[in-house]
């Protein structure tokens, strides 16, 4: 019993999601970064939360903001057709919750 509530705990952890970021070159050379943050248990402000983090006291600057909930049944017929697609994290609404914010440290 007690293996399975840690499998369920696993599996909650997973849906909610994580806020995680990688290093990108913008269109004038300079490095900015992608901030992801989607799930049903994040919002954005994990996502300010991480960039405060990268960028530190110099401070950053928001270049762009993304985010959409796309029914489930329409994320996975997109994800079949094109298999290097990124999907977010499931819901329990049946939906799919993409939050994306891309910065540029000062």
């Amino acid at each position: 019993m007690s293996r399975l509530f840690f499998i369920l705990i696993i599996v909650v952890t997973a849906l909610q999601g994580c806020v995680t970021s990688r290093e990108i070159f913008l269109a004038d050379g300079t490095k900015g970064h992608n901030v992801n943050c989607s799930g049903s248990g994040m919002n954005y402000s994990n996502c300010l939360e991480k960039a405060g983090e990268i960028c530190g006291a110099r401070g950053y600057q928001l270049l762009n903001q993304q985010g959409d909930v796309v029914p489930f049944s329409t994320a996975i017929r997109e994800f079949s057709a094109n298999e290097r697609s990124s999907v977010g994290y499931l819901t329990q609404s049946g939906s799919i919750v993409t939050r994306n914010l891309f910065i540029k440290c000062k």
